[in-house]
């Protein structure tokens, strides 16, 4: 009965982890599908709590850096364009030349700005790929993951025993 008990909490955190997949079919399936899995069972076991929290929290930072990245870059990038002035404006609106032939470093700084936030972004993505298949894998096995690049924003309390000083 224990063991049976056990895989089904196994299974339980692997879906946890499995369930933040659900980005790709509406917009913040990877926070509400493992939240809600997670807070039905969470009581059931230690095992189940550590392991949702540890997705959910692992979903906000990368989530989080992702911004972070898109508004550096584009930050970057509509200062560029804005510090052209009214030349780059005009050439753009022109349409016929290439609008940055009189300052190549407004195009320069925006393609590396596009490349290296564009970059970081996908090495996010991959990150967050990889360690969902792992930790999943790891739920599955009966074992504890923690994700790396991990913001506690939901922390994980452990009971600790207060000593009674009567």
């Amino acid at each position: 009965m224990e063991s049976t008990n056990q895989n089904n909490h196994n299974n339980i955190a692997t879906g946890i982890h499995l369930l933040t997949f659900g980005k790709w079919l509406f917009p913040l399936g990877n926070f509400i599908l493992p939240i809600l899995l997670w807070m039905i069972n969470s009581k059931k076991s230690d095992f189940i709590d550590r392991h949702g929290k540890q997705a959910i929290n692992f979903q906000i930072s990368i989530t989080l850096y992702t911004i972070v990245l898109a508004f550096i870059g584009g930050g970057i990038i509509i200062g560029s364009m804005i510090s052209g002035g009214p030349s780059l404006w005009e050439a753009m609106n022109h349409g016929h030349d290439f609008p940055f032939w009189d300052d190549m470093g407004i195009f320069s700084t925006v393609i590396a700005s596009g490349f290296i936030c564009g970059t970081l972004i996908l090495i996010l993505a991959v990150i967050d790929l990889v360690c969902t298949i792992k930790a999943a894998i790891k739920a599955h096995d009966g074992h504890d993951y923690n994700y790396p690049l991990t913001i506690n924003f939901i922390p994980h309390h452990t009971e600790v025993e207060v000593p009674n000083n009567n």
